[in-house]
């Protein structure tokens, strides 16, 4: 039996409360570190954050100060005085005086205002309450700009426009717009337009006021090439820069530093005595600690359901057999219960693991004295053996626990009925390590498996020279998809009154493969196994419905495997082929095998009715050759049954198998199905199978297998039924 580890008291147990004293004192030291720098962080990251926040607000700030020059230049364009006052030739300069020149004096609203004429040249000027010589204004390229890139918009009186420029006086907010009626008309005006144009510079006053609004300390106008952050440059209309604005950032981190600093110190003071309190448990921890990692060793390394070694443990066995190099000569046996997820799917996971723990049971009272045996998981168990004599035991052991296996076994008021598949493999340590004895082992359970179950297997090489066969093979179908090595021929189906093609059956060859021709017994169950067949059946369908399409008046008919009919997507993957083809689905009939049925019946229905829903015909292959029912006939709903050619092949010398054929041609016809004979090889078959009701017959008799137009080409003659 294969040794798990006990409980004792670790030798290093003082070295661990060393490292753990250590480790103590230095998590102390780091928790400590890690707070101040966690703080040193959390300080600069506040700072950070005020001086991005702060650069959103003097951002802000000037958006909003925009903003407001625009609606100021609105309220006092849009205004029926404003027009009688400033369109006329000569224009009413006290007006203009006392309702904006006198207002720009103090600076608060706006330190200038102008009327400029249609082409924007300045009428008027009033600056800080003074009148300016009009020749003396300079707007500046920002206002150019402005004016440039909305034109359309000021002369339309669409609204006015703001933007930022540098004049002669400094950087201004500068507005203008169209002075307009308040219904928006310039009725009796011509071609005269008046803008109203006022500004506001960037001023200490105004800076002040931006800061006391915003709380953002010492606001103030810098150069571009000024090195001070944190700034906000400030551009005009044409995207260039006309200045910057720099403030004082204030630090709040620093400030919460200073508020937590007391707060800090009294954690750290904690963090050192729940520490030295720690390291008083430490030794009394440790030692618990070293009790219970042994248990959970124990529990890791144990199947909790047989009892036995888990495949972890088998393997840490294996790898100490390997580093010392203990007997020579190791066996290996993997046991795998055949019909074990049958006995799960029919009375449930409570009555399979029973079975589990007394296969588990049985195995122990074989196990041969030094042999370590464990669950790998699932159904299957596995035997290490070592010593000269190991082939011998393990011989006896396999043999011993196939027989019991094999035998019907109780579990409760059940009596189930499994199997065994079993594999051996033996080596010399010196030769083989003991994970390829594993393999070794395990394949020849496959093997065991694949060779109809209930078996001892000895490994050798010709198995692994199979199992490289296989791969070349998989690789082969999978590459030969893609290069084209495949062809589609076809069998007639004769109608048997009339003695005329009714039908064809497509059927895949392998002509072209470069290491020579395989016929389909040699690559169907490979590509069944490894998943191809989906691409391969996929490629046959494809190609059939193609060069089908020129033979209007013959159905096709097409072989499909259970791993096909297990994809839920089998039914949409049908529908595509048949519209990318055009091939009518009326025109389809697929075979299914009783296979198909067993293993998933609710899938089955369900495949059935989505494919009949197309117009497709299912008929039930391989009749006679299983478990093939009336109830099946009537469950799933077939169009036809196809008779086996190892039934229908011996009407002519077996009198029984006659009876079965016209028993089964009866029940159909009851049941509405048609009924067609394969394997038929003679023209016995031929007379004999038409007397017994079958209305299609398929064999050599007629033809083999053949390219599509030499099947279509067949002689009159040849295909013509004798009556």
């Amino acid at each position: 039996m294969l040794k798990l580890p006990g409980w004792r008291i670790e030798p290093r147990a003082r070295t661990l409360f060393a490292l753990v004293a250590v480790g103590c004192v230095g998590f102390a030291i780091a928790i400590i570190a890690l707070m101040y720098s966690s703080l040193a962080v959390v300080i600069d990251k506040a700072n950070q954050i005020y001086e991005a926040r702060s650069i959103e607000y003097v951002q802000g700030a000037i958006s909003t100060s925009i903003k407001r020059m625009t609606a100021r230049v609105d309220d006092n364009t849009i205004w029926d005085d404003a027009v009688a006052h400033v369109y006329p030739a000569t224009r009413d300069d006290d007006w203009l005086y006392a309702t904006w020149g006198a207002v720009a004096m103090d600076g608060r609203d706006y330190d200038g205002v102008y009327v400029l004429n249609e082409d924007f040249k300045v009428l008027s000027a009033y600056a800080s309450g003074q009148n300016v010589d009009s020749a003396a204004v300079v707007f500046g390229d920002g206002f150019d700009a402005l004016i440039t890139r909305n034109s359309q918009r000021l002369r339309s009186g669409q609204s006015a426009v703001s933007g930022l420029t540098r004049t002669r006086d400094g950087i201004a907010i500068i507005g203008v717009g169209l002075v307009r009626a308040t219904d928006g008309t310039l009725a009796g005006q011509g071609s005269a337009k008046r803008y109203l144009v006022m500004t506001r510079h960037l001023s200490p006053l105004m800076l002040t006021d931006l800061s006391e609004t915003f709380r953002i300390d010492d606001i103030r106008l810098t150069e571009m090439s000024d090195a001070i952050e944190p700034y906000l440059q400030l551009n005009d209309a044409n995207g260039r820069g006309v200045g910057r604005l720099s403030w004082t950032p204030r630090q709040p981190g620093g400030e919460a530093a200073k508020a937590v600093q007391t707060h800090i110190l009294m954690i750290a003071l904690l963090i050192g005595g729940l520490i030295l309190l720690l390291f008083a448990l430490a030794g009394y921890s440790l030692l618990r600690l070293s009790r219970g990692e042994q248990v959970a060793r124990t529990f890791a390394l144990t199947d909790n359901l047989s009892g036995l070694p888990n495949r972890r443990a088998l393997f840490e066995q294996l790898q100490r057999v390997d580093s010392k190099r203990g007997a020579a000569h190791k066996a290996v046996v993997f046991i795998d219960l055949d019909g074990f997820k049958d006995i799960n799917d029919i009375y449930g996971h409570a009555t399979g693991d029973k079975l589990i723990m007394i296969a588990a049971a049985a195995l122990k009272e074989f196990l041969p004295n030094h042999g370590s045996l464990a669950r790998m998981g699932g159904d299957e168990f596995a035997l290490l053996l070592g010593g000269k004599d190991a082939d011998a035991r393990c011989q006896i052991f396999a043999e011993k626990a196939l027989d019991f296996l094999t035998k019907p076994i109780r579990i409760g008021e059940r009596i189930v009925q499994i199997g065994a598949s079993i594999g051996i493999a033996s080596g010399d340590l010196k030769t083989v390590r003991s994970q390829e004895l594993f393999r070794r082992a395990d394949l020849a359970m496959y093997h065991s498996k694949s060779s109809g179950k209930g078996r001892i297997t000895w490994y050798d090489d010709e198995l692994d020279a199979q199992r490289t066969r296989k791969q070349a093979i998989e690789t082969g179908i999978r590459e030969g998809l893609k290069r084209g090595e495949f062809d589609v021929v076809y069998q007639p189906i004769i109608e048997a009154r009339h003695g005329t093609i009714a039908s064809v059956e497509a059927l895949v060859r392998w002509p072209r493969r470069p290491e020579g021709e395989l016929v389909p017994d040699q690559f169907i169950a490979l590509a069944e196994s490894s998943g191809l067949i989906q691409a391969l059946g996929q490629f046959v369908l494809r190609r059939a419905c193609q060069e089908m399409g020129d033979f209007p008046n013959v159905r096709l008919s097409v072989n499909i495997s259970p791993a096909q009919f297990r994809d839920v997507a089998f039914e949409s993957k049908v529908a595509d082929i048949l519209a990318e083809t055009g091939f009518p689905a009326q025109r389809l009939e697929l075979e299914v095998t009783e296979g198909n049925l067993i293993e998933n019946p609710e899938r089955a229905i369900a495949a059935v009715a989505a494919l009949k829903a197309l117009g497709v015909t299912i008929a039930l292959d391989d009749f006679g050759t299983g478990y093939s029912s009336i109830g099946y006939l009537r469950r799933y709903d077939f169009d036809k049954i196809k008779i086996d050619k190892s039934l229908a092949s011996q009407v002519d010398r077996d009198p029984q198998a006659a009876a079965l054929v016209a028993g089964t041609v009866n029940i159909a016809n009851a049941l509405g199905l048609a009924v067609t004979a394969e394997g038929v090889e003679t023209e016995d078959h031929v007379r004999l199978l038409r007397l017994a009701g079958c209305q299609y017959l398929q064999g050599y008799y007629f033809s083999r297998p053949k390219p599509l137009h030499d099947v279509l080409g067949l002689p009159a003659e040849k295909a013509a039924v004798r009556a």
